[in-house]
C-alpha cells in the first residue's frame, strides 16, 4: 500500500466530520480530475479519491522521471579465476536454504582455494547471507571479486565488505562500524601505528565506540598496548572497562596477570591429593578494577566467583611448573577438592585467553571425558568450540579420544560438538580412522542406545569427514551398521549430506 491509500484509509477511520476534505496529495493528473469546490461533500470527495486512485493503480501507474545516480560501475579487471559451472549449480542448491547450515562456508573455501571469484549474480545474497551471519565473512570477502568489492559500497549493510586497504573507508569519517574494521585491518599491517591512531581519538569517542575499538586491539595483541590498557581500566564509563578487562588477560605476563597470580596463590595450599582453597575476605576497589566480581558465575557462590576472575586472568602454564604435575594431573588434583569447580572453571577461562597452551586443551578434553558429570558442567561450552577448530590437526587428541565415541553418551555429544565447529574438513586420514571406528563400533543401529546422540553425531560428521573416503567406504558402512526402517531416513541423510560435499569438491575440479 502506498501513503496516498494510506492516508486515505486513515481517513475513513476517522470520519470526514473531523477530518474535513481529503487533502491534496495524489499524483498530479489524477489530483486535477477530482472536486475541489466548497459545494463537493467531502464524503463523495473521498469515495472519489479512493476509486480513482485504485483505477489509477490498475491500469499501471507510470513514475515520474527522476535524474539519473547510478553508481560508477567497477572497471577494474578481476584477477582471479571464474567460478566453474558445475560448482554454481551447488552454490545455487545451497542458497535454497534446504541443507543444513555451514555448507556454504565450506563451498566458499573451495572457491578461495580454486583461486576464482563469485559469479555476479549470487553477490546480493551471499552478501545479505553474510550480514545476517558474521561467521560467514571471513570465507566469503577473499572471493568477492572487483565487483563484490564495488558492490558493497551500495548498501550500508554491507559496509563490513568495504576494502578498507582499496577502498574509501576514511578512518576518520567512517561509519561506526568501518571504523572497527579500519583500526583491525590497520593493526594486521602495523599495530604500532594503528594503536597512536587510536590514542589520538580516543578522547572524543563516544563510549560505545570506545569500547568497540578497544576490542579491535585483539589484533596484534602485543606488550605494546599494555599501557594502554592499563588506562582504559580507569575509564569512566563501565562498558570501556569491561573490553579492557576481556582483553588484558591475554597479554602474557602482563602487570595485570601477575597481579592475580599474587592475589590467588597466598589462597592456595597442596594437600597429598587435592588443592584446598580459602575464600577471599572481601573484594577492595584494586581488585573491582582487574574485573573481579565483574561478572556472575552461575552455580558458584559470588567469593568462588572471585577466585575464577583470579585464576582466568593467570597464564595456565603458571599451575604446571607451580604443582609440578601435568596439566591432566593439575585437573585431576583439582578434582578431589571442595572447590573443584572454582579451578575448573577458571582453568578453563584461563585456556580459552591464551594461544600456545595445546597441552592444556588437549587435557582438557580427555580429562573431561571421565570427568563427573557436576565438574563437566563447570567446562564452559566456548571451550569446546576452540578445541574444534584444533582438532583436526591434533591427532594425540583425537586417539585420545577415538577409543571412547560409542556407548557413552557425553563423548558422543563431544564428538558431535567437535565436528559442528570444525572450521575445516578433516584429513583423509583422520577421515579414514574414524570411518573405521564408526564400522567396528556403531553396532548394528536398531541396538544402539542414546539414539537421538547417535543421528545428531552422524549429521555433524557428515559435515566433516573426507567425502571421497566416506562415499567409497559406503556399502561397507551399511552392511555394517543394517539400519531398520526406524533408521533408514537417518542414514540416507548422512550419505546424501557426504555425497552433495563431495560433488562440491569435485565441481571445482573441471575448467571454469
Amino acid at each position: 500500500m502506498n501513503d496516498d491509500a494510506r492516508q486515505l484509509q486513515q481517513l475513513l477511520k476517522i470520519g470526514m466530520a473531523r477530518a474535513g476534505r481529503p487533502p491534496a496529495g495524489l499524483p498530479a493528473p489524477l489530483d486535477a480530475l477530482l472536486p475541489h469546490d466548497a459545494a463537493a461533500v467531502p464524503e463523495g470527495a473521498l469515495w472519489l479519491s479512493l476509486g480513482a486512485l485504485d483505477l489509477w493503480e490498475r491500469s499501471g501507474f507510470i513514475a515520474p522521471d527522476q535524474p539519473a545516480q547510478m553508481p560508477q560501475p567497477a572497471v577494474a579487471p578481476d584477477t582471479l579465476r571464474p567460478c566453474p559451472p558445475r560448482a554454481q549449480a551447488v552454490m545455487t542448491l545451497l542458497l535454497r536454504g534446504l541443507h543444513p547450515a555451514g555448507l556454504e562456508a565450506q563451498w566458499l573455501r573451495l572457491l578461495h582455494r580454486h583461486g576464482g571469484y563469485l559469479p555476479a549474480h549470487m553477490l546480493p545474497k551471499l552478501l545479505d547471507a553474510a550480514t545476517r551471519q558474521p561467521t560467514l565473512r571471513p570465507t566469503l570477502l577473499p572471493v568477492l571479486g572487483e565487483r563484490g568489492r564495488w558492490l558493497a559500497h551500495l548498501q550500508p549493510e554491507w559496509n563490513w565488505a568495504v576494502d578498507t586497504d582499496t577502498d574509501a573507508a576514511p578512518w576518520e569519517t567512517g561509519t561506526p562500524e568501518q571504523r572497527v574494521t579500519v583500526l583491525r585491518h590497520w593493526r594486521a599491517r602495523d599495530p604500532q601505528a594503528a594503536l597512536a591512531a587510536l590514542a589520538a581519538v580516543w578522547s572524543s569517542e563516544p563510549p560505545d565506540q570506545r569500547a568497540a575499538l578497544l576490542a579491535a586491539l585483539a589484533v596484534g595483541l602485543g606488550p605494546d598496548d599494555e599501557a594502554f590498557l592499563e588506562a582504559a581500566l580507569d575509564d569512566r564509563r563501565k562498558e570501556v572497562r569491561a573490553a579492557a578487562q576481556r582483553l588484558h588477560p591475554r597479554l602474557p605476563g602482563s602487570r595485570l596477570a601477575q597481579r592475580m597470580e599474587g592475589r590467588v596463590l597466598p589462597l592456595l595450599r597442596i594437600e597429598s591429593d587435592r588443592i584446598e582453597l580459602t575464600l577471599p575476605a572481601a573484594l577492595d576497589a584494586a581488585m573491582r578494577r582487574d574485573g573481579i566480581g565483574a561478572t556472575p558465575h552461575h552455580g558458584l557462590g559470588e567469593k568462588a566467583g572471585w577466585v575464577v576472575d583470579m585464576l582466568a586472568a593467570v597464564d595456565p602454564d603458571v599451575w604446571p611448573r607451580r604443582f609440578e604435575r601435568t596439566p591432566h594431573a593439575c585437573l585431576e588434583l583439582a578434582a578431589h577438592s571442595e572447590f573443584a569447580a572454582v579451578f575448573v572453571r577458571g582453568w578453563a577461562l584461563a585456556v580459552q585467553r591464551q594461544d600456545g597452551v595445546r597441552a592444556w586443551l588437549r587435557d582438557f578434553l580427555i580429562w573431561s571425558v571421565g570427568a563427573r558429570p557436576s565438574l563437566r558442567e563447570a567446562v564452559p561450552d566456548s571451550l569446546f568450540d576452540l578445541a574444534a577448530a584444533h582438532f583436526a590437526q591434533d591427532g594425540a587428541l583425537f586417539d585420545a579420544l577415538a577409543g571412547k565415541w560409542i556407548g557413552d553418551g557425553f563423548p558422543m555429544r563431544l564428538l558431535s560438538r567437535l565436528a559442528a565447529g570444525a572450521s575445516h574438513a578433516w584429513p583423509e586420514d583422520m577421515s579414514r580412522r574414524a570411518l573405521e571406528r564408526l564400522r567396528t563400533s556403531l553396532l548394528p543401529l536398531p541396538d544402539m542406545g542414546h539414539p537421538w546422540l547417535v543421528r545428531q553425531m552422524l549429521s555433524g560428521l557428515a559435515l566433516v569427514l573426507d567425502p571421497a573416503a566416506t562415499v567409497a567406504l559406503e556399502d561397507d558402512l551399511r552392511t555394517a551398521w543394517q539400519p531398520d526402517a526406524e533408521w533408514t531416513n537417518a542414514v540416507d541423510d548422512f550419505f546424501d549430506l557426504v555425497r552433495l560435499r563431495h560433488e562440491m569438491t569435485l565441481s571445482f575440479k573441471e575448467p571454469a
